[in-house]
């Protein structure tokens, strides 16, 4: 059964889901400051525009007031004005463009013959096969000079960041993991204030790894942003090497962020004692709608398969969490849910914003009108303050 009176270490995991996220989670931090909580949190862990607000928070020093005016700021602005300020007024235009004629150029060429070599491999039993995995070779090392991700993260760094790196958290006794996804093994990537890695590539040696390189994979959509290609030292198990890996959206593998969170996956984790509370901040849209839309054209049919996939998955980590709780190897889980069917809440406040009015604001870092900022973020606001009376209610009396 759950200690009343063990210290809480909390584990807070913001979700995914670009501005819409950044927004959202905006009001849920300002409640948990206002009861105490925010500043009990041990460790925070991150993805796409949830690493975004989660690292303004962890790595700028500064009042909350000032990290509040601070994220609004970047609301109203926009980041999409500042990527293509990187890409026309720096250099990085120019790397892009080369990559694009060289790189671009040569890997379709490569993709040809390799195409060409492995049918004449298969169809008339030509010994290809040395050849075909010598250009696939080639391919895979064509050099990547600059993309729209570079200069996402050359933004991220003008904007927010600076030079700062990942092990250079300023609040303190909190720990950091920065959720990325590594597309060609298809397993999380993790960007982490007491260490960086992979499973399959073990940890990253030598100098850390920038605050705006790891929000940037962990924020490159894959509709919208090709992923961030980058060279890195390893040791996995004392054996060093260097690899190249292929980040992208962190969503891609866990939307929630709770996956290093969750009791018995200590393996995984970046922490040396047990989570005993974790608060979730997601800001997906909830339910899907029952309307007239069949998805029958290919991009309507793809994104309503992904999004189920998602939903499925994300539904079986909230069972596990609540089942934790329960069996008590949790003291308390909270979700906080922008997609909360308003029906089910414990209780309504009489001026809630409602689902209906945020839940469709899109995904994308384009400027956000004051109007919606203050829904969104008034809407996480509200529902903050609901959870933790229902669940997290000792929090406070330990934040206070």
């Amino acid at each position: 059964m759950p200690n009343p009176e063990r210290k809480p270490f909390v584990g807070l995991a913001l979700s995914g889901g670009g501005a819409r996220a950044m927004a959202f989670h905006l009001g849920c931090f300002r409640a948990l400051h206002d009861r105490g909580i925010l500043e009990t949190v041990k460790v925070i862990s991150t993805v796409s525009g949830g690493s975004i607000i989660g690292a303004c928070w962890a790595y700028r020093q500064e009042t909350f007031e000032a990290f509040d005016q601070n994220v609004v700021a970047a609301l109203r602005h926009g980041l999409q004005w500042n990527i293509v300020r990187e890409v026309f007024t720096t250099l990085e235009g120019p790397r892009i463009l080369a990559t694009l004629l060289v790189t671009g150029s040569l890997s379709i060429l490569l993709g040809v013959l390799v195409f060409l070599v492995s049918r004449a491999r298969r169809w008339f039993g030509i010994p290809l096969g040395g050849v075909e995995a010598k250009l696939i070779r080639l391919a895979r090392r064509l050099p990547i000079w600059g993309s729209f991700t570079t200069a996402f993260e050359r933004a991220l760094a003008r904007r927010l960041f600076g030079t700062a790196t990942i092990d250079q958290v300023k609040r303190h006794d909190l720990r950091v993991i920065v959720n990325a996804c590594e597309l060609r093994t298809g397993t999380a990537f993790r960007f982490g204030s007491q260490r960086s890695g992979g499973w399959r590539f073990g940890n990253i040696i030598g100098n850390p790894p920038t605050v705006a390189k790891a929000v940037a994979a962990s924020a490159a959509f894959p509709i919208l942003l090709p992923p961030l290609v980058e060279a890195f030292d390893f040791d996995k198990k004392g054996q060093k090497r260097r690899e190249t890996v292929s980040l992208t959206d962190g969503g891609v593998y866990d939307n929630l962020g709770v996956a290093v969170l969750e009791p018995g996956k200590a393996h995984d984790s970046v922490f040396n004692q047990p989570v005993t509370h974790i608060i979730s901040l997601n800001a997906g849209s909830g339910q899907f709608e029952h309307g007239e839309e069949r998805h029958y054209w290919l991009f309507g049919r793809v994104k309503q398969s992904f999004n189920a996939v998602h939903r499925k998955a994300q539904d079986a980590v909230y069972q596990r969490l609540h089942k934790f709780a329960e069996v008590g190897e949790l003291d308390a889980f909270g979700m906080v849910y922008l997609g909360q069917q308003d029906s089910r809440l414990p209780w309504v406040p009489a001026d809630l914003v409602t689902r209906e009015e945020v839940k469709d604001y899109p995904t994308d870092f384009a400027p956000m009108s004051k109007a919606n900022l203050e829904k969104l973020a008034k809407r996480g606001e509200q529902l903050t303050h609901i959870i933790v009376d229902r669940y997290l209610g000792n929090l406070s009396r330990w934040g206070n």
